[in-house]
């Protein structure tokens, strides 16, 4: 049996131009990505504040429940006080 096509013979001069498309990064894209901070900046920091927040919270009304449950006062209070991240 003669097979004339291989069929996983890989050619790479025919992918090579779409690497190539990948790479290259119009002026637009370089002028983002070398920026300090663009205009999604401000939006994104909020998200991120959001998330972390609740985030902590939940972890605080975890923490506070198992202090309840093992009866630690001390424990207890510094969660439900002013700097309770800290405790955290």
């Amino acid at each position: 049996m003669n097979n004339d096509k291989k069929s996983n013979f890989y050619k790479p001069e025919e992918h090579r131009g779409l690497f190539m498309d990948i790479l290259e990064t119009d002026d637009n894209t370089q002028h983002l990505l070398n920026q300090e901070k663009t205009r999604y900046t401000k939006g994104a920091d909020e998200i991120i504040d959001k998330v972390q927040n609740a985030f902590l919270e939940k972890r605080r009304a975890e923490e506070i429940d198992l202090s309840l449950e093992n009866r630690d006062k001390e424990r207890f209070m510094a969660l439900t006080s002013e700097g309770w991240e800290e405790v955290l």
